[in-house]
């Protein structure tokens, strides 16, 4: 019988009887004492309740590319603890590759009803094991949070004495805390200066960047007010007094938390909005959108994205696009297949040829414009121009050309991640991961920062926007977001009776009719209000008459 030996422990049970070592010996002398011919071993230090697991993932594997007849393990429960889904899913490779579960004394076919319903009995009974084993943790974690005593991860800024069971201050890291609130306080920076300020200094603890989410998560917490704070499953939140070393006096931190508060008092019900600090352009007219909002005598309604322009794009409601967003972001994030429907991650010849085209195009655009640059300085020694015109030009395109030069090294770098097939799913889902939960985790002020440090600049159309990020390697991605139809459009046709080209049509005909007349005198005349019949010059055109 050629044999499989699998043995698991899992990081939160580490019995005896379960410890590697002992699985592996047992499993290997009952092998033997069975003549039986180990082929392969697999382990995982792993929860039982996961199917992807290096070890089971390597064992599945083998099974579908070698011949083999048993997978051993000490108990079933080692091989599994996996929901019925995943049983199922791991049933089947076992059972269409003819493979039996093992356990010394007993083998289970799972080509026989019988044996698999035992099986499945055992799986169910694993799981409400596991189940009972993480309610018994849980009341442990509970009782130690009630007494103070430490677990789970520190803070930097503290170290856990476990010879005294108690914390104490971190020198090496504490600094950073009074450096962010000293900042906070008494320099009035804000988190991105501090965050800024602190990557000018020195990394986080796990060498990545100070983001603002972390600097934000800092100077909320009350850690360094000396208190543990844990929140569990069940709903209860445990608060202990002095635990920690004091950093900040309980004073100081209120004082953050109302300065914080303070900072959009102006801005109430929801403001400020997630999109906010997204360079927004029109891909129509060029110009800058923004995201405004709309109210009638103070009373703020609804967040816009729109612009001053002659432009046809309509100011656009964010409730059309910010569930979507969300939602994209999420399912993004979910997996590499609900991916695709927002991101090209798969690139043919023909996408080469598109980037290679634009790579030749930017190319060219910043030729053209240091030729432009190199012709201006005749233009002032002949007296065409003034040294004031001359450097004003000068700059403009020097800013255009520094534009082309940006995209220009973007898109190259860009074209060497495909063509060395390192651009994937896992270089997005990487960089993206840190936005996982931000609309549940993060308050409304913080969800803007981090989605204005992810996502820069947007490209906004009729039906769609493009939002733009920058992978590590200055690499871009492009996320395209569906904008929802207008749920308030419909509504007001139907309340209005009459719809808004009728409307435009029945002013424009009192208009014929009354060449005399101006705009407002037909939107009175007609009892349409003024304000509704220059909305709708807009939408359709101006009006033709004297007054024009």
């Amino acid at each position: 019988m050629k044999t499989i030996i699998y043995y698991r422990v899992s990081t939160k049970l580490q019995e005896d009887r379960y410890s590697l070592k002992a699985q592996k010996e047992e499993l290997t002398r009952y092998a033997l004492s069975q003549g039986w011919e180990i082929v392969a071993e697999f382990k995982d230090v792993d929860s039982g309740g996961k199917l992807n697991k290096e070890g089971l993932n390597g064992l599945m594997d083998f099974v579908e590319e070698n011949a083999a007849d048993i997978v051993l393990c000490v108990d079933q429960d080692r091989l599994s603890r996996l929901d019925t889904l995943n049983w199922e899913f791991l049933k089947d490779v076992l059972r269409d590759n003819k493979v039996k579960i093992a356990e010394p004394g007993t083998i289970v076919d799972l080509a026989n009803e019988d044996d698999e319903f035992i099986s499945d009995l055992k799986n169910l009974i694993a799981q409400r094991e596991k189940r009972a084993i993480v309610r018994r943790m849980m009341r442990g974690k509970r009782q130690r949070t009630r007494e103070g005593k430490g677990w789970g991860p520190t803070p930097s800024e503290y170290i856990y004495d476990k010879s005294t069971g108690t914390y104490k201050i971190n020198e090496k890291w504490a600094w950073v805390y009074l450096f962010m609130k000293e900042a906070y306080l008494d320099k009035n920076m804000g988190d991105v200066a501090i965050a800024e300020a602190l990557n000018m200094i020195t990394k986080t603890p796990r060498g990545k960047a100070w983001t603002t989410s972390i600097v934000s998560h800092k100077l909320t917490s009350e850690v360094y007010c000396g208190r543990m704070i844990k929140k569990f499953s069940n709903g209860e939140k445990i608060v202990v007094e002095n635990v920690y070393p004091i950093l900040c006096t309980d004073e100081e931190h209120q004082k953050i938390l109302v300065k914080r508060k303070s900072k959009y008092r102006r801005r109430p019900e929801g403001d400020p909005q997630i999109l906010r600090r997204v360079d927004m352009t029109c891909a129509y007219c060029g110009k800058k959108m923004a995201v405004r909002m709309s109210g009638v005598k103070g009373r703020w309604l609804h967040f816009y994205i729109g612009h001053q322009s002659d432009c046809h794009l309509e100011a656009i409601n964010t409730i059309r696009v910010e569930p979507n967003f969300i939602k994209a972001l999420k399912d993004i994030i979910k997996n590499e297949t609900l991916a695709k429907q927002y991101i090209q991650i798969e690139y043919n010849d023909e996408d080469l040829q598109r980037i290679e085209n634009e790579i030749n195009m930017t190319h060219k655009l910043m030729n053209d414009i240091k030729s432009k640059i190199d012709r201006l300085l005749p233009l002032y020694l002949d007296g065409t121009w003034s040294k004031e015109q001359l450097n004003s030009q000068k700059a403009l395109l020097e800013n255009e050309l520094k534009l082309h030069e940006g995209r220009y090294n973007q898109i190259t770098n860009k074209q060497e991640l495909i063509k060395a097939n390192l651009f994937n799913y896992d270089v997005v889902m990487q960089y993206l991961s840190v936005a996982e939960r931000f609309d549940i985790l993060l308050e409304k002020s913080e969800q803007m920062e981090i989605i204005g440090h992810l996502f820069p600049t947007a490209t906004v159309y009729e039906d769609k926007i493009i939002f733009n990020s920058l992978l590590p390697n200055n690499v871009p991605l492009d996320i395209s977001v569906h904008i929802a139809p207008d749920p308030y459009k419909r509504a007001k046709i139907i309340s209005s009776g009459v719809d808004p080209q009728g409307k435009y049509n029945r002013i424009q005909q009192y208009l014929k009719d009354n060449p005399e007349s101006s705009v407002q005198a037909a939107a009175n005349a007609l009892k349409i209000p003024t304000s509704t019949a220059y909305r709708l010059e807009k939408k359709f055109g101006k009006f033709k008459s004297k007054d024009y």
